[in-house]
């Protein structure tokens, strides 16, 4: 489904505004992030946890961008862009002298989990306070949130509990990795949701403006 979105925020692209664009940046970084694992893999090693520690840091500050323009007028982007800096440094410092380059990123990405998941709370709370949304199932913002909300508060304890289910059983292994595997699918289905209704809440606009379009 990743790809899917990739392929279609494409031809959709123009049609976003830039908040959404900045989601659509996010998808593409997903995507190339995929296929690199995939090569990584087959030409250099199995062992993927190096891509871990690149791919959270870089992921959690684009959608980190994504909540300081949907959240501005409610929570000053300095507060936002100083979790974010913090965050990033912890990265840093947790492969140099906690976890290392080859161990899955664990804290790092439960930590990133936790903070989108406190943005996408954020969201919620500022439209309910502001209430200027009439429909909200028509709203692609409330889409792209909510997934955001439900993909990371799941990937929270799947990032937190990664290293126990090894000392658990393969079983748990496989079956966690499994039911996550649908979990990123059903958020990339919401994520083209809120893409399709973004380009049509555009389409609507123009044709509001002039209805010969």
């Amino acid at each position: 489904m990743n790809v899917v979105a990739f392929v279609l925020g494409l031809f959709l692209y123009k049609k976003f505004p830039r908040e959404i664009k900045t989601v659509y940046y996010f998808v593409v970084f997903g995507a190339f992030t995929e296929v690199f694992m995939k090569l990584y893999i087959h030409y250099i090693a199995k062992n993927t946890m190096p891509i871990g520690h690149f791919y959270f840091p870089i992921a959690i500050l684009i959608l980190g961008i994504y909540y300081i323009q949907v959240l501005k007028g409610y929570i000053k982007p300095i507060w936002i862009i100083t979790i974010l800096s913090v965050y990033i440094i912890y990265c840093i410092t947790n492969v140099i002298f906690i976890q290392g380059l080859f161990q899955y990123p664990s804290i790092t990405g439960s930590l990133g989990a936790l903070i989108l998941f406190l943005f996408s709370v954020a969201f919620f709370t500022k439209v309910m306070a502001e209430a200027k949304i009439d429909k909200l199932s028509s709203n692609p913002y409330i889409w792209i949130n909510s997934g955001i909300l439900f993909y990371y508060s799941i990937g929270f304890f799947n990032h937190s509990l990664f290293n126990l289910r090894f000392k658990a059983s393969m079983e748990l292994v496989y079956f966690a990795a499994n039911t996550y595997s649908l979990v990123n699918q059903f958020f990339y289905i919401i994520i083209i949701t809120g893409f399709v209704l973004a380009a049509r809440e555009k389409r609507d606009m123009i044709q509001k403006i002039n209805p010969r379009f």
